[in-house]
């Protein structure tokens, strides 16, 4: 009789352990759950908020006349984030979504070439920042041989995040190809 009591005792027993470790199983799995959650959205937040940056054109000059031979802009990167980053650099053609500022129609716009250079006047595609760190750097724009003059072309400038996914910032270049016959 002992025996049977004492066996029960160890069922009930074992039975108790095993509530008490799943129950500790699944507590523990709903923190890590809710800890993994909470860091994933802190870490999001936290990415959001740390990618900032500007990019203009100095003395706003966004609008200038360029002879055969080609102009330059000066352009001023700057990181306004919370961490150092490195930006890509681009120019993308954007005369279809732009509106030439004498209000000419842009059906007409042409395409000129561009290309990033430092004060060196040396090739470059990004640009690694400190956070509150500004740099000068210039985008030198040329005709084409053949391109008609007295055309308008619109250049959309970006400077893109390798930190932040999705994070750029921009400006957009209005460019005037003079007639040099006229001038």
């Amino acid at each position: 009789m002992k025996t049977k009591i004492t066996l029960k005792k160890a069922l009930r027993f074992v039975k108790n352990c095993k509530f008490i470790f799943s129950f500790k199983k699944n507590l523990l799995q709903k923190n890590i759950f809710c800890l993994l959650f909470c860091l994933i959205t802190g870490v999001s937040f936290a990415q959001s908020g740390s990618c900032n940056a500007t990019l203009i054109v100095e003395n706003n000059g966004n609008v200038r006349s360029t002879p055969v031979d080609g102009t330059y802009y000066s352009l001023i990167l700057t990181n306004n984030g919370a961490s150092t980053d490195t930006f890509l650099l681009s120019a993308k053609n954007s005369n279809s979504s732009c509106a030439n500022t004498d209000g000419s129609p842009t059906g007409t716009n042409v395409s000129l070439t561009t290309n990033f250079i430092n004060s060196e006047k040396s090739p470059i595609s990004e640009m690694t920042l400190s956070p509150g760190q500004s740099v000068n750097f210039y985008l030198h724009i040329t005709v084409p041989t053949g391109t008609p003059a007295d055309k308008w072309s619109c250049n959309r400038i970006m400077a893109t995040s390798k930190n932040c996914t999705n994070y750029s910032t921009d400006t957009v270049l209005h460019t005037y190809v003079i007639n040099p016959v006229n001038d």
